[in-house]
């Protein structure tokens, strides 16, 4: 029968008996068997030093011996520290008590004397093949150990870094802010919003944007190698610099990132530009490094390629725009909104023909509130969509009774601003249309006054509106043209009439020969488009004429009159300024 437990030759077998002979006859069955690496020791004393030079896979131990017997050798080498080896047991005759201690001390099998050479070679067959498995297993245990700290290890690492950049993450920066405050090191917070990002994923794709972002990164390394650059999300980074929180030294980093910002970035072949605005915090007594990167994130300006610093002031702007954010949840229902209207005055006559119609805010808790500072805080919110709402029930009631009342003309016309977020609503024109017929004003004594910006959200859904607009006769006018995207391409697609020349173009009119150059070639373009040409922002008579000369068709500006409440504007709208000398009439 074939034994099913291999021979493994090539074990290292250490013999101990005080007996030469039992060593000899054992060294010799085993030899005969065909083990390789065999020794035998008569002197216990010796056996500690041989398994400190080289432990055997096994040792065949007597228990009576002088000097030393085997249990106390046992004990001695357990003691040693390093796993002691595989043990049998030679013994001639034995009592429970040795039996006992002997197991208790890791004997793992016992061989009778006088020896059967067939039990003898089994047992140790068994024993060598025990211990070669519990190697095995103990190999692969610490294998899967090692390789569970190695996974570990990645795990941390990736949950402590970007996957996209490699660059460390949100975690990592906190616990480094952390350690550089607790070790008093003069510490920078510099917060960066990388403007651009998503653009390009819309236009050339998620692949282009992350590899854009890798780009974006080894430009800021190399521009700062010398600091902490962390992803906090993914267009805004924070670089955590070791320097004096002086002013000037914070900010020629800055200077120095924004420079490196302004050439492109070549990725795939392409030239992409990205923009940057970076919030400054310098280290501040008793302040987190969560608090430290809230207020570096607080600085951040407006204006893309601007930094600025940290101020105390910061804190108070943001309450109040947390304040008016929520105050105007519930400001239509509360009744709090009311229109003004600013005349339109036709050159050619000196008639007022029609109002812009502006909107304005008594706040129950801030008082009047200028539009400057709430608009943007009602488009942020989304709370522009009920007020500009409210302003197209408003303006549609207030000229149905105008015109019910004959206070106006036929061709009166009225202006309202349309935002960008009502523009981009699926169903505007349809709504609109609906709210305007439901009214009895004719569409046409409506102008939608949109921005250039507004347009290019979606230009492809801002012309499905604006078409269904005009086809029902609404005018279609561009607010603040000029200062935005500026092109002859979408003003011949678009169906647009009226043109309103921004007041940053009017400002200087009189005394600027490349305002008086852009405002003539607006007003010529627009003439051979046939479209109505509004100037904004007309103070000063000197204006005026150079707009008369150029052919301008309306204007509105504080020189005629700011914007007027109803009683005010019927009023001025009785004169009109057909009286003034630079419209022909004589001064009364």
């Amino acid at each position: 029968m074939t034994d099913r437990v291999p021979m493994q030759v090539d074990a290292d077998i250490l013999i101990v008996d005080d007996n030469p002979a039992n060593v000899e006859l054992l060294l010799a069955l085993l030899e005969d068997a065909g083990y390789l690496r065999l020794e035998g020791i008569t002197d216990p004393r010796r056996v500690a030093a041989r398994v400190a030079e080289h432990a055997p896979d096994l040792i065949l131990l007597d228990v009576r011996m002088p000097h030393l017997n085997g249990l106390e050798l046992m004990e001695r080498l357990s003691a040693g520290g390093a796993e002691a080896p595989a043990v049998i047991i030679l013994t001639a005759q034995i009592d429970d008590a040795t039996r006992y201690r002997a197991l208790e001390l890791g004997a793992r099998d016992f061989l009778t004397k006088p020896f059967d050479q067939v039990e003898v070679l089994q047992r140790i067959r068994n024993v060598l093949h025990m211990q070669r498995l519990m190697k095995e297993r103990a190999e692969r245990a610490e294998l899967l150990e090692a390789l569970v700290a190695e996974r570990t290890q990645e795990l941390v690492a990736r949950a402590r870094h970007d996957p996209l950049t490699g660059l460390p993450n949100r975690l990592s920066l906190l616990d480094e802010l952390g350690a550089w405050l607790a070790a008093r090191r003069d510490a920078a917070v510099l917060f960066l919003s990388i403007e651009g990002m998503d653009e390009v994923s819309r236009l050339h794709g998620f692949g282009v944007a992350d590899e854009l972002a890798r780009a974006a990164a080894r430009r800021l390394r190399e521009c700062v190698p010398e600091g902490f650059l962390a992803v906090w999300n993914s267009t805004q980074w924070v670089l955590l610099c070791d320097c004096a929180p002086a002013r000037g030294a914070t900010g020629a980093l800055a200077e120095r990132l924004l420079a490196g910002f302004r050439p492109p970035v070549e990725v795939e072949h392409m030239r992409l530009h990205l923009g940057l605005r970076i919030g400054i915090a310098a280290e501040a007594d008793e302040r987190s490094p969560e608090q430290l990167v809230r207020m570096a994130a607080l600085a951040l300006p407006a204006g893309e390629g601007q930094w600025q610093a940290y101020e105390a002031e910061l804190e108070t702007r943001m309450q109040r725009r947390n304040g008016i954010r929520e105050a105007l949840r519930g400001a239509v229902g509360r009744d709090e909104f009311s229109l003004v209207y600013q005349p339109k005055v036709e050159l050619c006559s000196g008639d007022i023909v029609g109002v812009e119609a502006l909107l304005r805010w008594d706040s129950s808790a801030y008082g009047r509130v200028s539009p400057a500072e709430f608009v943007p805080i009602a488009e942020a919110s989304g709370e522009i969509l009920a007020i500009g709402g409210w302003v197209v029930r408003a303006a549609l009631a207030t000229l149905r009774r105008w015109r019910e009342a004959r206070r106006v003309a036929d061709v009166f016309g009225m202006a309202i601003n349309v935002s960008t977020q009502q523009l981009m609503q699926p169903d505007f024109a349809e709504r609109l249309v609906a709210e305007v017929e439901a009214s009895g004003v004719p569409p046409a004594a409506l102008e939608l006054e949109v921005t250039e910006s507004g347009l290019m959200q979606d230009m492809a859904l801002a012309a499905r509106h604006l078409d269904h607009l005009a086809r029902a006769g609404f005018r279609i006018a561009i607010d603040d043209f000029g200062t935005g995207h500026s092109s002859l391409a979408y003003l011949k697609a678009l169906p647009v009439s009226v043109l309103k020349i921004d007041r940053a173009f009017i400002r200087e009119l009189h005394a600027n020969p490349a305002d008086q150059r852009l405002t003539g070639t607006v007003i010529d373009m627009a003439r051979h488009f046939e479209f109505i040409t509004v100037a904004e922002g007309v103070e000063q008579e000197a204006q005026l004429e150079r707009l008369i000369d150029m052919g301008c068709d309306l204007v509105q500006g504080f020189m005629f009159a700011p914007p007027l409440k109803e009683d005010a504007l019927f009023r001025l709208m009785k004169t009109g300024f057909a009286h003034m000398p630079v419209f022909g009439g004589a001064v009364a």
